[in-house]
Order: structure tokens, then sequence, then C-alpha cells
């Protein structure tokens, strides 16, 4: 594998740990002030953003 191989795995590991940890924030926050709520939505788009981010890498 070339360093490139190598970062590109890094990328992808960091994305994911995001992705995970983006997930965990906007379900706590649709619980507590409800699912159409601006901070739920906010984080609901930058979830979205990371996922294409990471579909990105896959192609």
């Amino acid at each position: 594998m070339d360093w490139m191989g190598g970062y590109k795995i890094l990328i992808k590991k960091r994305l994911i740990t995001e992705i995970e940890i983006m997930r965990e924030r906007m379900i706590v926050t649709a619980l507590e002030e409800g699912m159409d709520s601006r901070n739920t939505i906010r984080m609901s788009k930058l979830l979205d953003q990371l996922l294409n981010e990471l579909d990105k890498l896959d192609k």
C-alpha cells in the first residue's frame, strides 16, 4: 500500500468516528428538543455532509 492509501484509511476512520459522535449528539438533541428543533435539523445537515464525504472516499 502506498502512502496515499494509508492516508485515505486514516481519513476514513476519522470520518466514521465523527459520524458516530454526531449521530449520538443528534439523537440526544432530538429526544430533548424534538425532531423539528433548529438544533436537531442543523445536526442532521452536518451529519449528511459527513456521510457524503465518507461516500466520496469510497468512490
